[in-house]
């Protein structure tokens, strides 16, 4: 099996629900260098989705190319749609769906990230959407400028304004431009992160119910808390992360794919690490899951570009 570690390497404040356009603050970067021990011990090749706010600061560029040679990194991109200029008032609330903007304007929002990361010495060839708000219009930005994987999808979920995750794959496919969600002929791998339904095919059952308008926010609650397992070290604890794992092996997985925040890493950056001493008991957390993700299960850990040339080969040969 693989393992995909992301990190979102962002701005502070999102966990409170602000989507500030300016001058947001960025301190917690600085955090990821406290990962260096377990990443160095276990061999984790993390791929670092950055964003504007942070790849325009002179110091962050610095670190993230010095981290990017000590972990044999990958630096990719993730935008944040709300705060990445050009800004343009709109009469949706933040953070407003990227199907409801102006492809000109996504357009322009990402070559302003892509210059900025080509300043600093990176051509980025992975991207995450912010708030996993990837549908139809925001692909197709992405697929004419030459981004050739995504990690986009969070299964089971669906967010503000969409689009519908819930019966989306739990494991890499080339998807539909019209739809990607589901499996079609782009040239763009998606990776999504690995949640799983509790029951093989529970996300389309719930897919099929979201017709009732009345039920339609106790479905997504549902699907998110009773009939999901996440196999991510953020949200549940190291025996339910196993449990995750053993259920995405068993129906096939071949990619384990976790994502975190890089505020998380920092004391009050979000609502679950107020103290150092929450960031330590997470730390052990992502210690004790990757030694037993080595150790019982030989994990091979990647970056996302990594993943899409693997998939791409096999495609080529007819193995996908």
């Amino acid at each position: 099996m693989k393992l995909a570690v992301t990190i979102d390497v962002e701005e502070e404040g999102l966990f409170s629900n602000r989507y500030d356009p300016l001058n947001v603050p960025v301190e917690n970067v600085l955090a990821l260098t406290r990962l260096d021990p377990v990443f160095r011990n276990w061999g984790i090749r993390p791929t670092l989705l950055c964003t504007y706010a942070v790849v325009v600061q002179k110091r962050h560029q610095d670190l993230l190319l010095s981290l990017q040679a000590k972990w044999g990194a990958e630096i990719g991109a993730h935008l944040h749609h709300w705060n990445t200029p050009p800004l343009e008032e709109l009469p949706y609330r933040q953070p407003v769906p990227s199907d409801l903007m102006d492809v000109r304007l996504l357009t322009a929002k990402l070559e302003m990230l892509l210059r900025a990361m080509h300043e600093m010495g990176i051509v980025p060839s992975s991207f995450r959407m912010g708030r996993f708000n990837m549908g139809p219009k925001m692909f197709s930005v992405i697929e004419k400028a030459g981004i050739l994987v995504d990690s986009s999808v969070a299964p089971m979920r669906r967010y503000y304004g969409g689009p519908d995750h819930l019966a989306a794959p739990t494991d890499p496919y080339f998807p539909d431009p019209l739809g990607p969600v589901c499996p079609g002929n782009s040239k763009i791998l998606e990776v999504p992160v690995t949640i799983l339904p509790v029951v093989a095919k529970l996300g389309n059952v719930f897919q099929s119910m979201r017709t009732n308008k009345a039920l339609e926010d106790r479905i997504s609650w549902i699907a998110a808390n009773l009939g999901s397992l996440p196999a991510q070290p953020m949200w549940t604890g190291l025996k339910r992360l196993k449990a995750a794992v053993a259920v995405h092996r068993r129906r096939g997985g071949r990619v384990l794919t976790i994502f975190f925040h890089s505020s998380e890493l920092m004391p009050g950056g979000c609502p679950e690490h107020k103290t150092e001493k929450d960031i330590d008991s997470f730390f052990r957390k992502l210690d004790g899951f990757f030694s037993w993700l080595h150790n019982s299960l030989g994990v091979q850990s990647v970056t996302l570009s990594e993943l899409g040339d693997l998939y791409r080969a096999e495609r080529l040969s007819g193995g996908i």
